[in-house]
């Protein structure tokens, strides 16, 4: 025996009423109803609604290896088209490029289904990165990346403009993300952590450093609010009577939203059942009901009493911005790498060379998914720790190799007839810069005790040599030095050249290629670093600073103190929950 239900939606007051798959007491597949009941519907619309939100967080790596993940992960998918089509009332929420472009490509059987429900809005695309990244850590450039990554992707792959910002379970969130996700054709964010005020409202207008505004859902009893969901009749009612009561202190409005998914969790195929009997019996006083994002955006869009937030959804986890602090590095240099990389391939490109924009996306993605909230705070298992590490070393080596591509097209245009050997440096950035540079020079003929570079006007730059090899007369055979690269142009190039300089040594001249000895503790206590603005004075011993001197003022910041203290503790990717004294 079949049960058939119905169920509404009221839009400018029109009931539209569907009919909707029925259940079979037999326990066998369900059948479709072709009956509708619009006294239930009508019962229904008059109640307040409970908006349940099906979804699955995949953890792009932590416990396990992104491979071991995604064979994990990947059936799930499988679970929720599967219900999708056995309940018309069912919606589901997908959200990471990192887990849904290889279920495409590995179930290309499925894309025309995908792309159904797509098109209905029951399968609803959110989020619009490569991965759940944490937002604290990685540079705006990153930020940039992974929306033009990953909204690209669905744009080319499935025609979906992604509009609703998804980060449940990201680390907190920096005051300029309203601006950012506004530029980025976002119109919504949906979060879990940064929260601190007790009686902040679920949903509310968050405001940027700019002044630009996102209206934000927050999610202050979890993602995972109906996983596992009960599995009798009687527990699930008395559990969603529940919970809709304790989302009752932070949303201010008749109808409230709830997740239904954990992380990497299985869509669960008993919880259209539960629904349909909770909303049967109908002894709430509200309904439960299936929903997409944009589907509780509409209904939060009505009401114009939602409250400003500014400012920072921070800290949250402090202990993650130095647990396996090398990560970090990486990032830093595979941003400065890749974002060189692009510049100098558009100067190519504009000079006739073939544009590469497969291989920097190839480049691109590793870091991108290693941006991961948990993989960019270091917060995993060391197998997936020596995972990341390969897969930023992939991205070295190709950036660097597309650098060195770039760099010969360009330099094959410039002319280097002269005297000496021709240095060319380049500035990648779009403003005149003053920088130190490094080069390496080798020569063939022995004899050449230094060397002397000569700047674009022909002017003698001091260098200083930071490693060398010699022959056996003492001449350099090869060197690496450093020198000021003065006024190089925005998106330029500025010429110097490297001349030997035969001139005999002079008495008591140094021998080390640095020019003095090094400092450590076999020779000083202490030991200097400065600049133009400050000096920075350190014990050998320790790695203490011991003074901070400000040269503008001529003041010690430290007042005679002590800073960086440094202690040594094994960092096995746990110490995420760190300093939360900070928090207070």
């Amino acid at each position: 025996m079949g049960l058939r239900w119905t169920s509404g939606l009221l839009v400018g007051g029109l009931v539209f009423a569907c009919t909707h798959t029925s259940l079979r007491a037999d326990g066998g597949p369900p059948v479709q109803g072709q009956e509708s009941s619009s006294r239930r519907t009508e019962a229904a619309l008059a109640r307040e609604t409970l908006w349940l939100i099906p979804h699955t967080h995949w953890e792009g790596a932590v416990f396990k290896t992104r491979a071991e993940y995604l064979e994990i992960g990947l059936p799930h998918i499988l679970t929720a088209l599967e219900l999708l089509k056995a309940y018309p009332e069912y919606r589901f929420v997908l959200d990471q490029v990192a887990y849904v472009k290889p279920f495409l490509e590995r179930y290309p059987q499925q894309e025309a289904a995908f792309r159904k429900f797509v098109s209905e809005g029951r399968l609803q695309i959110v989020g619009g990165n490569d991965v759940m990244l944490d937002v604290n850590i990685p540079s705006g450039e990153s930020w940039v990346r992974q929306v033009l990554y990953g909204k690209g992707y669905y744009r080319e792959k499935l025609g979906v403009d992604v509009t609703v910002g998804w980060g449940l379970d990201t680390f907190g969130h920096h005051a300029q993300m309203p601006q950012l996700l506004k530029l980025g054709g976002y119109q919504s964010y949906w979060f879990q952590r940064g929260v601190h005020a007790g009686d902040t409202p679920s949903e509310f207008f968050w405001e940027g450093i700019d002044g630009s505004r996102i209206p934000a859902f927050w999610l202050p009893l979890g993602y995972g609010l109906f996983y596992p969901a009960p599995q009798s009749a009687s527990e699930f009612e008395s559990y969603t009577r529940q919970e809709w009561e304790a989302l009752g202190r932070y949303s201010r409005w008749p109808d409230r939203v709830a997740l239904a998914g954990a992380d990497v969790s299985e869509p669960e195929e008993s919880l259209p059942v539960r629904v349909h009997e909770f909303d049967q019996k109908g002894r709430a006083s509200f309904a439960l009901r299936f929903g997409v994002p944009t589907d509780f955006e509409k209904i939060a869009g009505q009401r114009a009493d939602r409250p400003v937030v500014t400012g920072e959804l921070n800290p949250v986890f402090q202990g993650v911005y130095s647990s396996r602090i090398e990560l970090k590095q990486w990032v830093r240099t595979l941003e400065r790498t890749l974002t060189t990389a692009e510049v100098l391939s558009t100067l190519a490109s504009w000079l006739g060379k073939p544009a590469q924009k497969e291989d920097f996306a190839r480049a691109w993605e590793p870091v991108l998914f290693n941006q991961a909230h948990d993989l960019m705070s270091g917060t995993m298992v060391d197998k997936v720790y020596e995972d990341t590490l390969r897969g930023y070393q992939f991205s070295k080596n190709l950036g660097d190799e597309l650098i060195a591509k770039s760099l010969d097209a360009i330099t094959s245009r410039i002319d280097t007839s002269g005297e000496g050997v021709p240095l060319v440096v380049f500035n990648n950035l779009g403003w005149q810069r003053t920088e130190l540079a490094e080069a390496d020079v080798g020569l063939s003929e022995p004899g050449t005790r230094t060397l002397k570079l000569l700047d674009p006007s022909g002017q003698i730059v001091p260098i200083q040599y930071l490693e060398a090899q010699r022959y056996e007369d003492g001449g350099i055979k090869h060197a690496k030095f450093a020198f000021i690269a003065r006024d190089v142009p925005a998106f330029g190039y500025s010429l110097y050249r490297v001349a030997s300089d035969r001139t005999p040594s002079v008495p008591g001249e140094p021998t080390s290629p640095h020019g003095n000895h090094s400092s450590s503790t076999l020779h000083e206590d202490f030991g200097s670093i400065e600049n133009e603005y400050y000096r920075a004075t350190f014990d050998l011993w320790t790695g203490e600073m011991t003074k901070l001197w400000v040269k503008s003022g001529g003041w010690d910041a430290l007042g005679n103190g002590a800073a960086n203290v440094i202690a040594r503790e094994q960092d096995g990717g746990d110490f995420w929950e760190l300093y939360g004294t900070l928090s207070r």
